[in-house]
Parts: structure tokens; C-alpha cells; sequence
């Protein structure tokens, strides 16, 4: 066994146990999360997206990524219990996981030049992979090739990128129900971080900047509403006009078709509040009036309290 500088051997074995056993439990977790949906899928469909649906659902409700379940799950169908080594941790199990002779293989520690002992490791493990793997023969291989190789999100994105660019991978892509509502649910998350990040420079403006950016807006709106225009209607102009930026910016991206009965139906109730709010917006500037009738005070009760 190599030990650090500075370590006995009576110091370090019982670190490296006690590393290994956490290993372990860490390996029986991830295998346990997998046979969990096979257990699930037992005995029901599986051939029109119902995986998809199981796993979706199930993590959800469980607080675990999809994807992270997901490929638990596509381990776990290519080992079997009764295949697996528990000394042996998830990671080398993972990388193995397309392997022909992956059965066989796991039986013998392969030589460790590292630590200069015979055990599994998940570098001798991807050694073998991708010996095994300089010719996939099948789709199941390529792409768990691919998954190895890009590991990282940095090289995906970069990878994603370049492949969106051919015109049938984008006809794949968007003709898929799944990766279009993961492409939008990514498009509102990016620009819900773009809005926070500007509202937390506004917050963390000094007083003078933010009398600077107050008159600066005096002097754009001027032409349409007069040098002496009440901050509030300043406000209220650039109220409107950060919503129909953002109504801008998401509704070419809404594909109204993917959308169940009921997302449907809470979209046209907020348009419905909506109206109600700009016909108040267009009595008090018309009429000075700025009481309101109970069903919009409901409605903004409502909302207030959600």
C-alpha cells in the first residue's frame, strides 16, 4: 500500500477503510434507486414513453433529478443482482456497463499501478471500456461511449452546440415532446437568472447612481410625456414597458399544443386578471378614480396572498 508523506501505514489503513465502506453505502444507494424503478416498470408497459413518465414522476416526488434516476436505472438493467460485486463501487460498474464480457471481467482485480495492489478502480475500469469500446458495435455502445466522454456539462454544451447546427438533429430534437419542454423550462430559467441579476445590481446601487438612472428616465420619457412628469407614472410607463419585453421574449417560444387542459387554463386566467388590472390602470389615469370594484380586490387579495 503507497502511503502519503508524513503517514504510517497503522495511520492511513483506517482511513482507507472507513473511505471504502462510505463507498459502499454510496454504491448500494445508487443501485438501490435503480432497481427501484424496475421494480416499478414491473408488470406495466414500457414501449411509448411510459418509462419516461415513471421516472419523471418518481423523482419528482422523491427529490432526485430525472436524469440522475434515469441513468441509475440504465446501469442497474445491465447488472444484475446477482452480477453485481458489493466491494466493487457503483462508478466501476457504471463504466463497465456496456461491456460484453462485463460479467466476467468484474470477477478479477486487475492491477492497480497506482496503489500497487489488485483491486477495481474507476480508472482501470474506464481502460477497459474503452478498449472494449474502440468499435461499438451497437447504439447502446456508442452511446454509452459518448455519455463517458462527455462528462462534463462544459463539454457537452460545447458538443450540443455544434451538433444543433445540422438540420436533422434539430428536426429530432424539437420533434420530441420531452426535449422541447426541457429546451423551454431552460430558456425561462436563463432569463429568470438574467432578470434577478439586474434586480440585484438596482438593489446594490448606491443613492446617487440610483438619482442618476431616476432622471435619466425623466429625460428619455420627456418627449412622450412632458419634463414634469410624476415619478409614478414614470414608473408605471416603465412598468409596461418591462412587461411587454418579457411578453416579447417567452411567447415566441410558447407551443401552445404541448400544453395539457389545465396549463391552459391557468395562462387564460392570468390574462383574465390582466385585462381586469389595465381597464382599472385605464379608469384612473381617465377618470382620477383609483378605488376599485370588489371582484378585482378579491383578485388582488387573492394574489397577495399566494
Amino acid at each position: 500500500m503507497i502511503l502519503p508523506d508524513g503517514y504510517t501505514k497503522a495511520e492511513w489503513q483506517p482511513i482507507v477503510r472507513k473511505g471504502r465502506k462510505l463507498v459502499k453505502g454510496h454504491s448500494s444507494f445508487q443501485f438501490a434507486l435503480g432497481d427501484l424503478v424496475i421494480e416499478a416498470l414491473v408488470g406495466h408497459p414500457r414501449g411509448h414513453g411510459e418509462v419516461t413518465q415513471v421516472i419523471e414522476i418518481l423523482g419528482h416526488q422523491i427529490g432526485i433529478p430525472a436524469s440522475s434516476l434515469r441513468h441509475y436505472y440504465q446501469v442497474a438493467t445491465q447488472w444484475p443482482q446477482d452480477k453485481r460485486r458489493p466491494d466493487v463501487c457503483w462508478s466501476v460498474h457504471e463504466r463497465l456497463a456496456y461491456v460484453r464480457s462485463r460479467y466476467i471481467l468484474i470477477r478479477k482485480d486487475p492491477y492497480d499501478p497506482i496503489s500497487k495492489e489488485n483491486h477495481w478502480t474507476v480508472n482501470e475500469a474506464e481502460k477497459v471500456a474503452n478498449r472494449s469500446f474502440d468499435t461499438p458495435s451497437n447504439k447502446d455502445e456508442r452511446l454509452a461511449r459518448t455519455r463517458r466522454l462527455l462528462h462534463s456539462d462544459e463539454d457537452a454544451a460545447e458538443v450540443v452546440k455544434e451538433v444543433i447546427t445540422r438540420p436533422e438533429v434539430r428536426r429530432r430534437v424539437v420533434a420530441d415532446q420531452r426535449a422541447r419542454h426541457l429546451l423551454r423550462e431552460a430558456q425561462y430559467e436563463h432569463w429568470r437568472q438574467v432578470d434577478s441579476e439586474m434586480e440585484a445590481e438596482a438593489e446594490l446601487a448606491p443613492a446617487e447612481d440610483a438619482a442618476e438612472i431616476e432622471e435619466t428616465v425623466k429625460e428619455t420619457s420627456a418627449p412622450v410625456v412632458g419634463k414634469e412628469a410624476p415619478l409614478e407614472i414614470l414608473r408605471l410607463i416603465g412598468a409596461f414597458a418591462s412587461f411587454f419585453v418579457s411578453l416579447q421574449r417567452i411567447i415566441p417560444e410558447v407551443h401552445a399544443q404541448d400544453y395539457n387542459e389545465d396549463t391552459k387554463a391557468a395562462v387564460l386566467d392570468n390574462v383574465t386578471k390582466a385585462r381586469m388590472l389595465l381597464d382599472w390602470c385605464e379608469s384612473a389615469i381617465t377618470t382620477g378614480r383609483t378605488d376599485m370594484d370588489k371582484a378585482l380586490a378579491k383578485l388582488l387579495e387573492g394574489e397577495e396572498g399566494e
